[in-house]
């Protein structure tokens, strides 16, 4: 099951895996941006040539230009050794610049002209070495805030801006929540043990949840709750912030949901994602589909009491 946003963003991958243009991706923290660079790497023609990251926020400023051009030997005090920089060792693969908006200033305009040339010229040396590495940038969000606040370039921005590809938050996209959850636990447990069940009220508690660390935010949660290697995640083995109070979008906190009225939220998202085909509703649930006539039944009587 995969939600629209997601679909969008496999087909934008597809089209752009195709092309050699710079290409831009942005999204908040934890959204999977990286794991988004390396599909398209993989997806490309240039899927066997090199993949190489550079993580610009923790590049010593001094190293700056050493590291991604490259130095010859004597080029500076402690340059004792000729070595390739990163654009050079990236050959005709991709060139991953990790988290750009938190390059110094001073460095952007060196990168500009790198961008702008195609070309790449070692400190200590005046000969010149042709990129051929395709660049691609991440940046957070509000990377155009940065540049109106001139804390970025505005021409490095469009030059790396040329295909922009953003990758939604965890909350614009709950319909792959549950799958999320269930890779990630393969993941955790590996092949030595058999995937925890979670509860249809601890998946409602992880879905009315907005996700302000994303999908990092979600597997750090996981983590945590199989430590006990428990058979089953319960609404009890997630963090207090998920249940107590339940969060919303707006920040604002609201009455903390009883586990009955979770588990009811669940199975109706589970029925608008499967567009009320209840058997393959109750497929994803785990149970049967007797059970799920029974289970929506009684929260209807529910309803009609309280009334």
């Amino acid at each position: 099951m995969r939600s629209a946003p997601m679909r969008a963003l496999a087909a934008t991958l597809q089209r752009y895996a195709r092309a050699h243009a710079n290409v831009l991706v942005t999204g908040e923290t934890g959204a999977g941006k990286d794991l988004v660079v390396r599909l398209l790497h993989d997806l490309s023609g240039r899927r066997r040539e090199p993949f190489v990251v550079v993580d610009c926020p923790v590049l010593a400023p001094a190293l700056i230009e050493a590291e991604l051009f490259g130095q010859e030997l004597g080029a500076f005090t402690d340059a004792t050794v000729a070595r390739p920089g990163r654009f050079e060792l990236a050959g005709e693969g991709t060139l991953y610049l990790d988290r750009v908006d938190e390059l110094p200033v001073e460095a952007q305009g060196k990168l500009l002209r790198l961008v702008e040339q195609k070309q790449v010229e070692r400190l200590g040396s005046s000969a010149s070495i042709p990129i051929r590495a395709r660049i691609v940038a991440s940046a957070s969000s509000d990377m155009e805030r940065a540049v109106r606040e001139g804390r970025f370039r505005t021409d490095l921005f469009h030059r790396l801006r040329v295909l922009p590809l953003h990758v939604p938050a965890l909350r614009e996209r709950t319909g792959d929540l549950p799958a999320l959850v269930r890779r990630l636990l393969a993941e955790l447990g590996g092949s030595t043990r058999a995937l925890p069940k979670v509860t249809e009220a601890a998946m409602a508690a992880l879905l009315v949840y907005d996700w302000p660390g994303n999908v990092r935010e979600l597997r750090h949660v996981l983590e945590r709750a199989v430590l006990g290697g428990a058979a089953t995640i319960d609404v009890a083995d997630l963090p207090a912030e998920l249940v107590s109070p339940e969060r919303t979008a707006t920040g604002i906190a609201a009455v903390r949901p009883t586990l009955d009225a979770l588990e009811r939220q669940y199975i109706e998202f589970i029925l608008r994602e499967t567009k009320g085909n209840q058997s393959r509703a109750a497929s994803v649930l785990g149970i049967s589909r007797k059970s799920l006539w029974e289970k929506r039944k009684r929260y209807e009587r529910r309803v009609t009491n309280d009334e």
